[in-house]
């Protein structure tokens, strides 16, 4: 009798966390598109913008102090992880080799959250030109203007309590 109120609050908690993804996705495809050449990025590129933008979001979601926001947090990560098992799948990268793959870019992911955790705690405006360079994105045209964009997205982010 009562079972369907339940239902009803977990699918709106899923969907709260697949829109929150999917901003994330959005906002890294802008970078992507607008910052990034069409025929000059790579895989690490990409993933080294979707990863600050999901930084973004967690760091974001860490200063709510939740418990939903940390379970929002984890689940976040948790599509982020089968997303990067998919994208691998999809180029190609055989079931026996795919968790080393997954594995690296895991690690990665976290070490570049431990240091992005650490230059957003002041939230004033950030330089991200270091980072940048220190990550590979250095070699586009235009990353002066990339790190703006950041600074101004991490800015706006909201995410409702």
């Amino acid at each position: 009798m009562f079972l369907h109120y339940f239902k009803i609050k977990r699918n709106n908690y899923k969907n709260q966390i697949v829109t929150i993804y999917q901003e994330i996705v959005n906002h890294s495809n802008y970078f992507i598109k607008n910052s990034l050449n069409a025929k000059d990025y790579n895989f690490d590129q990409v993933f080294e913008i979707f990863s600050l933008v999901t930084v973004f979001y967690l760091k974001k979601l860490k200063d709510i102090k939740t418990q939903k926001s940390k379970e929002i947090s984890q689940n976040i990560i948790g599509i982020f992880i089968k997303d990067l098992d998919q994208n691998f799948r999809e180029k190609g990268i055989g079931d026996m080799a795919i968790g080393k793959y997954v594995k690296k870019y895991v690690k990665k992911f976290y070490y570049r959250l431990k240091i992005l955790d650490d230059i957003l705690k002041e939230n004033k405006y950030i330089n991200f030109n270091d980072y940048l360079q220190k990550f590979g994105i250095s070699n586009c045209e235009n990353y002066e203007k990339i790190s703006e964009d950041l600074n101004v997205l991490y800015n706006e982010i909201l995410i409702e309590k």
